[in-house]
């Protein structure tokens, strides 16, 4: 037992023996030292700054004493002192040489004449001083005189007090308009959104003048629709002609009263009397669009197109041969399956015979057939089939006129 406490004890010497020799060692190499941060510039009134505590390098550490040296204190550095600025020196003038001309700084000054005293605020003119060349010129403004007020005509003349505040300048009276009832003013406002800047001139128009004014609107409208979409088609504007199609279709599913169907053409005073070229080619281009061969909505377009243009024949060209016949095929539109108009149609009609009793169209028949047929006037289609069978030269008709007359009659 002595020999294995023996044993440790010398090893622990060992131990502790080497211990110290590898601390001997570490100590002897040293710390880089510590760099200090820079002073803070100064200010007006400079406060000292704090003292750095920095880590002072370790000290060695001896075998005995395993305890550290406290860090030491590094006093602050003192600020450094303002440098004053460098006096300026003055320059001593040259003296000036015999023949030079003389200098501005040569000449003689003048003496400074005094300056008016500034004007009081309430002062509404101030008379102006004329200085003779032979008045002397005070080397030094006495106490300033005070400046007399003019006061104007149309204000009285008051004492100027210096406790009074300003008197407010009252803006003009502006006119006040006569109060109207919110009725007007609602009615003033819808007939500016409604009725046209420039207004027909319609005083003193009875019903048939404002009738045609009517109806000549309605055509003029239809005339502007059909420019706009032509000028939209010239441009390959798609979206535009769909909206110019929308109100044209709109414009003809519209209600269009009948006020007075003598209104919408020209009477029956007119005659045909004149070749006319241009009447022809209207003529021949209305029949192309009537009878092209089409379906609906399409082929009701057409057929519009065909009454513009027999219907510009007769009011462009009154005396042309072919308003007779431009009458007769409007009354076939009017009184065909896609319109049924039965009023116009035999207005239409009408007009034909009245301004060609010797026409060979059969205006009279068709008219007697309306009617017969839709209208279920037996009277008035009698009639009508008994003045076929006296003007007509076409044996056809006539003979069928017969018939109708044995059917509606009995004999």
């Amino acid at each position: 037992m002595h020999r294995v406490a023996l044993t440790l004890v010398v090893l622990m010497a060992v131990a502790v023996a080497a211990t110290g020799a590898a601390l001997a060692q570490t100590d002897e190499f040293e710390l880089p030292p510590v760099k200090l941060k820079p002073d803070r510039p100064t200010k007006a009134k400079p406060i000292p700054p704090s003292p750095d505590v920095r880590e002072a390098p370790k000290p060695e550490k001896p075998k005995d004493e395993p305890k550290p040296e406290p860090p030491a204190e590094v006093a602050p550095k003192p600020a450094p002192k303002p440098v004053a600025p460098p006096k300026e020196v003055p320059l001593k003038p040259e003296k000036p040489r015999e023949g030079d001309p003389p200098t501005a700084a040569d000449l003689p000054m003048p003496e400074p004449r005094p300056e008016p005293p500034p004007a009081a605020p309430e002062t509404l003119a101030q008379p102006k001083t004329i200085e003779t060349p032979d008045a002397p010129v005070p080397a030094k403004p006495t106490k300033p005189q005070p400046v007399e007020i003019i006061p104007v005509e149309t204000t009285p003349a008051k004492p100027p007090t210096g406790d009074a505040p300003p008197t407010a300048v009252e803006p003009p009276a502006v006119e006040s308009l006569p109060e109207r009832r919110a009725t007007d003013i609602q009615a003033e406002a819808t007939s500016a959104q409604v009725m046209p800047t420039v207004r027909p001139n319609l005083d003193g128009l009875g019903e048939v003048g404002l009738v045609e004014a009517v109806a000549a609107a309605r055509k003029q409208y239809e005339r502007t629709l059909d420019a706009l979409k032509g000028y939209y088609a010239g441009r390959g504007n798609a979206t535009k002609i769909g909206w110019v199609d929308s109100e044209m279709q709109g414009f003809g599913q519209a209600p269009k009263p009948r006020y007075l169907l003598a209104a919408e053409i020209a009477g029956p005073d007119l005659r045909p009397t004149i070749r006319i070229e241009a009447a022809d080619q209207l003529h021949q281009e209305g029949l192309h669009y009537k009878n092209y061969p089409a379906f609906p909505p399409e082929k009701k377009e057409y057929l519009k197109i065909a009454l513009e243009k027999f219907r510009t024949i007769i009011e462009k060209y009154p005396q042309s041969d072919k308003i007779d016949e431009a009458a007769f095929r409007m009354g076939e539109i009017y009184g065909g399956w896609y319109f049924q108009d039965y009023a116009r149609a035999i207005q239409s009609y009408q007009r034909c015979w009245q301004w060609n009793p010797t026409t060979d169209q059969a205006a009279r028949f068709n008219a007697a057939k309306i009617y017969e047929e839709k209208l279920r006037n037996r009277a008035k289609a009698a009639e009508l089939y008994n003045e076929v069978i006296a003007h007509s030269r076409n044996e056809d008709l006539t003979r069928q006129a017969q018939e109708r007359i044995r059917a509606l009659t009995g004999r």
